[in-house]
């Protein structure tokens, strides 16, 4: 990933676990456990978010998961001088 010059980019986190896109996160979904990509975010009308996401296991045809399934967030970091 590109790193920006001078500065550490700002990721905007918006959920209530505070998940943004690209981070991995673990989904429980029906009992099955996975982790996948955060690709996107998507606010209800009830203020709920939906998270777009990509499987990072084959077989693993979900696309799509709320917040409350998430049960763990690895969160994307910008390495470099302070």
């Amino acid at each position: 990933m590109d790193q920006p010059s001078g500065s550490a980019q700002k990721l905007v986190r918006r959920s209530s676990k505070h998940i943004a896109p690209g981070d991995i996160v673990e989904v429980d979904r029906k009992g099955r456990r996975f982790h996948a990509l955060v690709e996107e975010l998507h606010q209800r009308d009830s203020s709920r978010f939906d998270l777009v996401i990509r499987p990072l296991q084959r077989g693993i045809t979900y696309r799509s998961a709320s917040v409350a399934e998430v049960v763990g967030v690895w969160r994307k970091g910008w390495s470099g001088a302070h």
